[in-house]
């Protein structure tokens, strides 16, 4: 990777707190006009930077008060190198305000830290391509409207030929952050399981993993939301969710919407954080499949309605493992690739 955008910075080790006081509009003038300039030197810097503040000015979450921003910004710096935290390598939009720091941080300290300014933009008309994330990394796509994903672990994105001429239609596996240029004339559109989201000027994510129900999460704008019955043979019950607004839909093709319902643990992965609430297992056993490579068997029946609620950031497994099975009151056995859930 050549000509980073956040790479030899005049600010040196003070550069998160920086931008965190920049960001929020509590630099001292003398060191916002030194911002300035340095943005100024590099588009995708200001760019960057830019891209986070609009995002979060539209989102329904609502900050969280007396949040050290400064403090934020450097316990996210200090972690960067660490080899169980997974840094994101891209420039990010998320669903939270800039005053949920240790969210909207780590999203933009993670796209500084290794955005890949080198990645060309996608040409219309050529042949599908598809993209793929390894377990445990995310990774970004530029479309070549000017529309941006981030791929999350284990996850794939086919972008169909002929893109922008004159739809722009994208299927995917696993999940992924649309932040999508809206454009009337050629439609964007996601297909994900038995979902078709279409974008109405948004940024949305999109979690599609077997049998488990497609999950949509508006953080700005809005998307329309219908289902794809297998046997109906077409679309069904096409709902539109805003800002805040979290949508499922079942293999079935079968929609539901929660309004307002978002928060910002639906985008922890956009983080490099598990956070379970409740979660039934099926879900506890795809996101471990994506980021840590790992089956989760379950061996008696009994366990298999459990839910959990536990939260990970960037843990080893073994001890996620080990957490899993306290909360369930059950044992895990590790065998390679697989682990077994068994009663005590």
């Amino acid at each position: 990777m050549t000509d980073q955008p956040m790479d030899n910075t005049p600010f040196g080790p003070d550069l998160w707190d920086v931008l965190a006081r920049y960001s929020v509009g509590e630099s001292p003038a003398q060191e916002a006009e030194a911002v300035r300039r340095w943005l100024a030197e590099d588009p995708r810097r200001a760019e960057l930077l830019a891209s986070l503040q609009r995002a979060v000015g539209a989102l329904a979450f609502r900050p969280t008060h007396n949040v050290d921003i400064e403090a934020a910004w450097r316990r996210v710096a200090d972690r960067i190198d660490q080899p169980d935290v997974r840094v994101l390598p891209i420039r990010r939009r998320w669903g939270i305000t800039l005053l949920q720091a240790a969210a909207a941080v780590a999203l933009l300290v993670g796209g500084v830290a290794v955005w890949r300014a080198s990645q060309p933009a996608l040409p219309a008309g050529v042949a599908a391509r598809t993209y793929t994330t390894p377990v445990g990394r995310t990774d970004s796509i530029r479309l070549d409207d000017g529309s941006q994903v981030v791929l999350g672990p284990a996850s794939a994105i086919t972008v169909a030929a002929g893109y922008g001429q004159p739809a722009r239609a994208v299927d995917l596996q696993g999940e992924a952050l649309f932040d999508v240029v809206h454009d009337e004339q050629h439609p964007f559109t996601v297909r994900a399981g038995a979902a078709l989201i279409e974008d109405i000027g948004t940024t949305f994510s999109v979690r599609s993993d077997g049998d488990e129900p497609v999950k949509v999460v508006v953080t700005a704008g809005s998307v329309r939301l219908q289902g794809q019955g297998p046997q109906q043979g077409g679309a069904r019950g096409p709902v539109v969710l805003k800002p805040g607004d979290r949508g499922t839909v079942d293999k079935t093709g079968r929609a539901a919407v929660e309004f307002s319902k978002a928060t910002p643990d639906d985008l922890a992965w956009t983080r490099g954080q598990l956070i379970f609430d409740d979660a039934p297992l099926g879900r506890v056993q795809a996101d471990l499949r994506r980021w840590y490579g790992v089956q989760l068997t379950v061996a008696d029946p009994a366990l298999a309605s459990r839910h959990l609620t536990a939260s990970f950031a960037g843990e080893p497994l073994q001890r996620v493992l080990d957490v899993i099975g306290l909360a369930l009151g059950a044992k895990i056995e590790r065998h390679g690739d697989t682990a077994v859930v068994r009663a005590r």
